[in-house]
């Protein structure tokens, strides 16, 4: 555990690097572009492409190639895992060539599928197609980098990989400051500049790639049998693991419909539920699924069993403070984040709203991702399937009927509660030989969910304090960073008093 924990902190810490940069290169959007209709049309064309992002970079990818990349290096050798990679990078490339003139040929169908809300808007609808045929060339780059990121990690090489988005985020800082403005419409230079990062992001692993011998045409094999066995569980795992991302744009897709910004809104807020999301459950689970699997093929089902169970608690103990952080700081941390040049007040109330919702179910979403990682780890397919059907299904079932209703709030609640079930249903079903102790696990949880809750009070009163209307921006971002530092030092503190196991647990692993 103690090796897991160090490759996850190294993991958390370069993905921090990279998400502080995302959260800049929002704000950068944010205040060049507000919520207007031009950033209604690229987040539209952009959250197709975000969404493959996730289910192949993120590691979603990795959850169906890596159980059976450590299998073949295991009882085949390398030369027969290198073949597996090299025929993998070619039916890739050949599949994203494909969607590429596909997509550049249909860019006004899918416009109209994923955002229907456009068709009156001609010129919302037309930029939107615009910008989607500008950034099809990042679904290709997407599908390479996951790969390479499947195999460096299996490899034991998390640090590239996890450095890597910082490079995607750098170049899209640069075109919203620099470059855009040379653009006709400023915003395809932002798009532009979505692409030229997804190269240099590729760029920055290729080098590594080889020097692993990872993409050696000597060993070239013209369909591999593992890129089969990849391919069946790959779409089951990607709804069972990427079951909130998917929930997300289907949530953007009926708020094309409402008034305009409201697809901003939604992007925003998801944006500041995917800092914690993806700096505690998707550097643990990146970090714990090569472990996981290695074990699983030697039949160490007791190991397996502790580690992961230690791995869930240790999340959630982070998890869910930052939740109930989130919560209590809600306009106040967007206004400090995205509250400036053209992120107007409205805008700032309708995110905080929005996010405020999205963060309720961050408990979820984190512990779908854990829990989903184990499944695969076990090569249990159907489990998170159906979990993953169940939580798509219900969210489209919700969207439908509270839109009308409460109208972007319930599209945000929609995501949430689907995210609820879907892990609910995976928590039930743990198979029986794992030994895990469900009830240690949800007192771990309702013990750091009690602290955090007074602590959602006390920071909550502290912001209301000392973030009082007037305040020029440096104090009100120096409240702000108070504000989480205090609810931190609370937090971490009566758990010292009660010497939670938690943070004995966390104390031991680290010394």
């Amino acid at each position: 555990m103690r090796k897991i924990l160090k490759t996850t902190a190294l993991i958390s810490i370069l993905t921090f690097t990279s998400r502080v940069l995302g959260v800049v290169r929002d704000a950068l959007i944010a205040m060049y572009f507000g919520t207007s209709s031009q950033s209604d049309a690229f987040f539209i064309a952009f959250r197709p492409f975000d969404l493959v992002r996730k289910l192949f970079s993120d590691g979603i990818l990795s959850m169906a190639f890596v159980p059976v990349f450590a299998k073949t290096m295991e009882k085949q050798g390398k030369s027969k895992a290198v073949a597996m990679v090299f025929s993998f990078f070619c039916f890739l490339s050949l599949t994203g060539i494909i969607i590429l003139l596909a997509g550049i040929y249909f860019a006004p169908v899918i416009v109209k599928l994923i955002a229907p809300g456009f068709i009156g808007d001609s010129y919302r609808s037309g930029l939107a197609i615009v910008l989607l045929k500008i950034m099809l060339p990042y679904l290709w780059l997407v599908f390479i980098t996951a790969l390479c990121m499947g195999v460096l990690n299996s490899m034991g090489n998390f640090g590239v990989p996890a450095a890597a988005p910082a490079v995607f985020n750098l170049v899209v800082i640069l075109f919203t400051i620099i470059i855009s403005n040379h653009f006709k419409i400023p915003i395809t230079g932002l798009a532009l500049g979505v692409t030229i990062g997804g190269v240099l992001q590729l760029a920055v692993q290729v080098p590594v790639m080889v020097r692993l011998g990872m993409l050696n045409p000597c060993f070239f094999q013209f369909f591999h049998p593992g890129v089969l066995k990849v391919m069946k569980i790959m779409i089951p795992c990607m709804i069972g693991a990427a079951s909130y991302q998917i929930n997300i744009m289907v949530a953007s897709f009926f708020a094309s419909k409402l008034d305009e910004g409201s697809v901003s809104f939604i992007y925003y807020a998801d944006r500041l539920v995917q800092f914690p999301l993806a700096l505690f459950a998707v550097s643990v689970s990146t970090a714990l699924l090569p472990e996981l699997s290695r074990k699983a093929v030697s039949g160490k089902l007791d190991e397996i069993a502790k580690f992961f169970s230690d791995g869930v608690k240790l999340v959630l103990f982070i998890t869910i403070p930052a939740m109930a952080g989130l919560m209590a700081l809600d306009e106040k941390i967007v206004a400090f984040l995205f509250g400036h040049g053209a992120f107007s007040a409205l805008a700032i109330k309708q995110t905080a709203e929005c996010l405020v919702i999205l963060s309720s179910g961050l408990w979820a979403f984190t512990g779908t991702r854990l829990f989903v990682t184990l499944y695969y780890a076990l090569s249990i397919i159907r489990v998170p399937f159906y979990s993953g059907v169940i939580a798509t299904g219900l969210n489209l079932v919700f969207c439908w009927m509270s839109v009308g209703i409460l109208g972007l709030k319930g599209l945000v609640l929609s995501v949430s509660l689907s995210a609820m079930i879907g892990f609910v249903f995976l928590f039930v079903n743990i198979p029986g030989a794992m030994k895990i102790d469900k009830f240690e696990i949800i007192v771990s949880a309702c013990r750091s969910l009690f602290l955090s809750v007074i602590m959602f009070f006390l920071v909550r009163q502290a912001a209301d304090f000392i973030l009082a209307k007037g305040h020029d921006k440096f104090w009100s971002a120096a409240g702000v960073l108070g504000c989480i530092g205090f609810g931190m030092i609370f937090y971490l503190g009566v758990n010292m008093l009660i010497k939670s196991p938690e943070l004995k647990m966390l104390k031991k692993r680290r010394s």
